[in-house]
């Protein structure tokens, strides 16, 4: 009993830290990107798994406050962006991305009846790809991103038919 309350309280800790890490990111967001809604769909579904296979009782003390913290998280690490120290991404390893870090921008037009749609993948020095989607004009990521980014990044623009 005592060590399932330590571990909560730990594992608390952990997550209402990383929680409020990735709450700055968020809140700093200038170019918003659209909300990655799958952020919620697998907090839960980790959080079903966990009850169906036994791994949490709800018998636990401190399990309310955990299941609150990770939802919290989860609803959280959905914003992603740029902002103006650091492109945000949607995440739980990696949350933020150094404009110093990156190598190449990729900016995919979609098109959509209704909406403008753009994917910008973010290539970095260590060949990781993280994308992100607005509902904006490409001009208009561009000049965030020009302003942000090194002038030896290339930005390559692609239309999909």
């Amino acid at each position: 009993m005592a060590n399932s309350t330590f571990l909560y309280f730990l594992l608390d800790a952990i997550l209402l830290g990383y929680s409020c890490y990735s709450w700055f990111w968020q809140a700093s967001i200038d170019l918003k990107g659209h909300y990655r809604t799958s952020s919620i769909v697998w907090t839960v579904l980790i959080i079903w798994a966990g009850f169906a296979w036994e791994f949490l009782e709800k018998s636990d003390p401190g399990l309310s406050m955990f299941l609150a913290i990770f939802l919290l998280m989860g609803i959280i690490d959905g914003f992603s962006g740029l902002a103006p120290k650091r492109a945000v991404v949607s995440g739980y390893f990696r949350r933020t991305i150094a404009y110093k870090d990156i190598v190449m921008v990729t900016l995919i037009k979609v098109p959509k009846l209704k909406k403008k749609m753009v994917i910008c993948i973010l290539t970095t020095k260590k060949h990781q790809q993280y994308y992100l989607r607005f509902s904006k004009e490409v001009t208009q990521i561009i000049t965030v991103l020009k302003k942000r980014i090194g002038h030896n990044v290339q930005i390559e623009v692609q239309d999909i038919l």
